[in-house]
């Protein structure tokens, strides 16, 4: 999943579940996407499309990695 913070899947999948968007900025920003991580942050995941594709794509493939 994630290497940078080196957390299992699961811990990973319940960052994304109760805090996605911040979470999901985080990651973002982690890996040098700024303008990503603050117009994901400020949108709340995309309005809540990006947070939802995030989390069933964290499910679904255990090696998916957040873009």
């Amino acid at each position: 999943m994630v290497k940078e913070f080196g957390l299992p899947w699961i811990a990973h999948l319940l960052l994304q579940l109760f805090i996605g968007p911040i979470w999901g900025a985080v990651i973002r920003l982690v890996r040098g996407r700024v303008l990503w991580a603050v117009i994901y942050l400020l949108t709340g995941g995309f309005f809540a499309i990006g947070w939802i594709y995030d989390l069933v794509m964290l499910i679904i493939h255990r090696d998916y990695k957040l873009a």
